[in-house]
């Protein structure tokens, strides 16, 4: 292979091959279609129509392609036929679709090996051929294509150079003389446009093709495949999991959403294609707005509705440049198998993405990504509301997926102008050829009336998402609800905490805290200090034998060693004086011994009223004390260990010599004792001792900078009590319960006792419910009048829309039959016109034809006998153009009157004249009056 070099540097070559290899982007036989259908849409075009059939050449089935575009001259072609031209722009504001010069390529070589192309511009008429099989046959090592060029005088331009191009166009395609070529140039309707042929369709191992042609005569359809159930159907492969739509396999169907806004007809196998505007054909049709960042504040108009003709047909239609790219991806609820978002459709033009190389899928960058999430979002957001919706206006009526629907508007297109036109609502049925003049509107009656402006509000949706404030509501009562739960669980405890505490000061006498049995250490005579805060409450009442033993469950108690904290909710900021814990150190202890078996158990005698007020007295001097509360459970005991309350008391135990003490698995019972002597072998561990309780009043600080936070979130949340209160309460009642409530904490410090609060925040609590209850009393009554009346004035409302709708309905059909009637007025008035001038023109000629004859005849006598055959002659050649002019005449009649039969009339004389004259007065006296 001679390689062709350019300024000294090798030109890359292109394979044959490739031209297969390039075919394979097209998955789809359809996408290859589309790509055709481009080429005659794009603004360098402009077709108005394209027609594709299939016919049989030579008994070869083959593809066409006819449009009535602009055409093409040689070198447009050659570009055409060539790979990576692409000098496509936007024309009267039509952006085309083509971007990598590489359509027609690949898409007719998918559909077949062979493709021939007939183009003319009104100044020249070329043919040019690709070929797999010429390329093939041939051995060529470069893609050649062939072109011819003819003038308007059908001759070829230049002959010597198209030569070698026509013969391998008469060699290997399947027209085989020059006659033949020319016939398909004039198959193109009008001065301009282009055909297609493709030949040597693809076809499967059973030499069919791809294509099924039968089944229906108007259309191009994928035959169905048979899968592993014996069902019969096609699937794309993107698809398997989903109902298949229509246009997947069929073309009709496919071409009818090929465009957003469609501005040329397709005619398919003869029939023109209802092409729809898609935006425009759904129910409940409502716009969202997506701003992408990467748009730099760029809006999107994003459409959604609901299919009206299938149900199962959903998803958003992506388009390009007004081309569609995806159809029908699910996104959002519509990926999950719930039943959610069935039916609803969304469309939005993608412009700021980038297609791939066969334009049916965008590439997966990030742009993309981010799309498809917003898109989600967006239809979620719509499915919600119009669920929220529906349900609010019918109740009991079917899901909003299952109801019939009709779309929103009624959109048609005019043949003659290709402009889309909005009809009222109540047009069902439309002729088969519509045009502007047939438009209810007299606005837009006319083709010279620009189409009616797009809403072009792309800042705010087009609804409000209610269901989101509902939801939000929801949340808000859910919180509030659970802050006032709260907040009366933390008062209940608040106030029994409280009156624990205040029954705690108030009893008096020695109360013993139990001890736990005391780890065992073989080689140290000292034990770690034990300390034990005394958490427990006691009750201002004691038994009968005024015994102040507590009783525990038969198990024996450990105290831990360790101080767990306690939660921050769990502490109530109260300073009284009064209120004191007590700590008690343990500082050593004898070694259990041995030998003994018997453990002594040290037990608190019963304390009489006596002692009591000895301690009382103690008490107040200034001495220590200490309380427990007979009813008080083990696990507060050994939740005691905390040490939060400000104020502290130190005792020590006092040390036993030979014993150690134990608390009995049966009962439980509170000692305290005060230790008279500290031995002075145990200095190291009152230094140790004395660390821990710089630790615990370290500790202490902290737990009542906590109090103190935590007393302002009590006393927020009391606020937002009072509030909740106010709801429901008269205002003379909530002033007497804040109050209450003040009072309360006031006297909470001071004198007054925690019970009384109680029993008035109870009493308050009550009087809240029941008031709740008449609220949701009268609430329902509200309701249910409500409902009442709005079915009364509901029902009256609809029969009165009712019968508007209908007389709207005549007064509809009545000016549309109105406006037919005009037109066909018109129409005749138009034909009678004509028909008027014409027999003044056939009159003129009679006339003329009459005066002639005496003529004639005159000269015959005078003329010599040599001469007379000549005017016979010539006599006889102007009756002939006179019964020529009468039976065009008589025929003209015939159209005007039906009864007359021309078979029977004689053409030699004046009967069609006399005829003639009398229609000629009639229609003057129609005319005059």
């Amino acid at each position: 292979m001679a390689a062709k070099t350019q300024g000294g540097i090798r030109l890359s070559a292109l394979c044959p091959k490739f031209l297969h290899t390039n075919s394979t982007s097209h998955t789809w036989p359809f996408s290859a279609i589309a790509e055709l259908i481009d080429n005659s849409y794009d603004p360098d075009v402009s077709a108005k129509q394209i027609w594709i059939d299939k016919t049989v050449i030579n008994d070869n089935i083959c593809l066409t392609f006819t449009d009535n575009g602009n055409g093409m001259n040689s070198e447009k072609l050659h570009k055409m036929l060539s790979f990576g031209f692409s000098e496509k722009s936007v024309m009267n504001g039509r952006v085309p679709v083509g971007l990598y010069g590489n359509g027609f390529k690949s898409g007719s070589m998918r559909l077949g090996k062979d493709a021939i192309v007939f183009t003319k511009n009104g100044e020249t008429m070329s043919v040019g051929m690709l070929s797999q099989t010429f390329l093939e046959v041939t051995k060529a090592e470069h893609v050649m294509v062939p072109i011819v060029t003819f003038n308007n005088q059908r001759q070829i331009s230049d002959p010597a150079e198209s030569k070698n191009s026509l013969k391998a166009i008469l060699t290997h395609s399947l027209f085989s003389t020059e006659e033949k070529l020319l016939a398909e140039l004039d198959a193109i309707i009008g001065k301009k446009g282009t055909r297609i042929i493709i030949w040597n369709l693809r076809r499967d191992k059973n030499e069919k093709t791809e294509f099924d042609f039968d089944k229906d005569k108007y259309d191009i359809r994928i035959p169905e495949d048979l899968d592993e159930t014996g069902k019969r159907g096609y699937k794309k492969q993107e698809r398997l999991d989903q109902i298949v739509p229509e246009s997947d396999y069929s073309l009709r169907a496919y071409c009818s959403i090929l465009y957003l806004k469609p501005t040329m007809q397709i005619i398919l196998r003869g029939q023109k294609v209802k092409t729809q505007l898609v935006s425009k054909s759904l129910a409940f049709i409502e716009r969202d707005i997506y701003r992408p960042k990467f748009l730099n504040a760029k809006t999107v108009r994003i459409t959604f509705g609901f299919n009206c003709r299938n149900k199962d047909h959903y998803g958003i239609m992506m388009y390009h440049k007004n081309r569609l790219i995806k159809a029908y991806e699910r996104v959002g609820c519509q990926l999950k198998a719930n039943n959610m978002g069935v039916g609803v459709v969304g469309i939005i033009e993608c412009n700021f993405l980038k297609p791939t190389h066969n334009k049916q899928d965008f590439d997966y960058t990030n742009e993309y990504r981010l799309t498809i999430a917003a898109l989600g979002e967006k239809l979620n957001d719509y499915w919600n509301e119009m669920k929220t919706k529906k349900n609010e206006e019918y109740p009991l009526a079917l899901p909003v997926e299952e109801i019939q629907k009709q779309p929103d508007q009624t959109w048609v297109q005019c043949d003659a102008c290709l402009k889309w036109r909005k009809l009222p609502d109540g047009i069902e049925h439309l002729p088969e050829k519509w045009y502007c003049s047939l438009n209810p509107d007299p606005q837009f009656r006319n083709c010279n009336v620009p189409e009616e402006p797009e809403d072009d509000d792309l800042i705010h949706p087009t609804y409000e998402k209610t269901y989101k404030k509902k939801d939000r509501e929801k949340l808000k009562r859910r919180l509030e609800y659970s802050h006032q739960v709260n907040n009366e669980m933390y008062l209940k405890t608040l106030v029994s905490s409280s009156k624990d505490f205040k029954k705690f000061t108030a009893v008096s006498g020695k109360e013993t805290v139990p001890r736990s049995p005391l780890p065992e250490t073989s080689n140290a005579s000292a034990k770690r200090p034990l300390l034990i805060l005394n958490r427990s409450v006691s009750s201002p009442h004691s038994d009968s034998d005024n015994s102040l033993k507590r009783k525990t469950p038969s198990c024996t108690t450990t105290v831990s060693l360790k101080t767990p904290r306690l939660n921050d909710k769990t502490f109530n900021n109260y300073d009284d004086d009064d209120d004191e814990d007590v700590i008690i150190l343990e500082e050593s202890s004898t070694p259990k011994p041995s030998a003994d078996a018997d453990v002594p158990v040290i037990k608190t005698e019963c304390i009489n009223l006596d002692q009591e007020e000895k301690t009382k007295e103690n008490c107040s001097v200034g001495e220590p004390c200490s309380a427990a509360t007979p009813e008080s459970k083990s696990e507060q005991l050994t939740s005691a260990t905390q040490t939060e309350v400000p104020s502290l008391v130190v005792k020590k135990e006092e040390v036993e010599d030979d014993t150690s003490i134990q608390v009995p698995r049966a009962e439980m019972e509170t000692k305290q004792h005060n230790v008279n002597h500290v031995s002075e072998t145990h200095v190291d561990l009152g230094n140790e001792l004395k660390n821990q309780l710089q630790l615990l009043n370290k500790e202490k600080e902290i737990y009542q900078n906590k109090c103190e936070v935590l007393t302002k979130q009590v006393e927020t949340l009391e606020q937002r009590i009072l509030e909740l209160n106010n709801k429901y309460v008269k205002k003379e009642m909530c002033h007497q319960s804040t109050e209450t409530v003040s009072s309360c904490e006031e006297e909470n410090v001071h004198d007054r006792s925690l019970a009384e609060v109680t029993v008035l925040y109870e009493q308050a609590l009550e009087e809240i419910a029941k008031l709740k209850e008449q609220c949701s009393t009268l609430q329902n009554l509200k309701t249910e009048c409500s409902k009442c009346a709005d079915g009364e004035s509901k029902s009256e409302v609809d029969e009165i829309a009712v019968q508007l709708d209908d007389v709207f309905r005549q007064l509809d059909k009545c000016s549309i039959e109105r406006d037919r009637y005009k037109s066909e007025i018109e129409l005749l008035e138009v034909e009678k016109n004509q028909i008027a001038c014409q027999c003044e023109e056939l009159k003129a000629e009679i006339a003329q034809l009459k005066a002639s004859i005496p003529q004639a005849v005159a000269h015959a006598n005078d003329s010599t006998t040599s001469n007379v055959k000549d005017s016979v002659n010539f006599s006889d050649g102007e009756s002939l153009k006179l019964r020529s002019l009468r039976v065009n005449v008589g025929q003209l009649l015939a159209t005007i009157m039906p009864d007359l039969d021309l078979q029977q009339v004689n053409y030699d004389i004046d009967v069609v004249d006399e005829i003639l004259g009398q229609v000629v007065e009639q229609m003057h006296e129609i005319s005059s009056t």
